[in-house]
């Protein structure tokens, strides 16, 4: 089953515009990596054109030092889930794949690819 991972951001005046979010393939996800302070989790996903290297990282604040649960949590839904669609965070509806993850920080204009 091909896999999709949901990001939504709040906007700075609580109006949800199109290109607020995006959708992107499980399998395009190459790395994660907690912040020194423990306080962001960086999603690398390799490009989706027929470039080489990552070409989007999304940023999500989470609570100082729990980087390895929230990975786990998100590595677990995508090997094991029975979901297509995985919210990974939904600032707009406050739906998040674990309960450590507390925004968007990445601002998703639907300028990368």
């Amino acid at each position: 089953m091909i896999k999709f991972l949901f990001f939504q951001s709040d906007s700075y005046d609580n109006t949800i515009y199109p290109n607020d979010g995006a959708l992107i393939p499980a399998e395009r996800l190459a790395d994660m990596e907690v912040s020194a302070d423990g306080t962001d989790l960086t999603l690398s996903f390799n490009s989706m054109l027929q470039s080489k290297g990552v070409a989007t990282e999304i940023v999500l604040s989470i609570v100082e030092d729990s980087g390895r649960e929230v990975m786990a949590a998100i590595s677990e839904e995508i090997a094991f889930g029975r979901e297509a669609f995985i919210v990974i965070a939904d600032e707009a509806n406050s739906d998040f794949i674990h309960g450590d993850i507390t925004a968007v920080e990445t601002t998703l204009d639907g300028s990368f690819a």
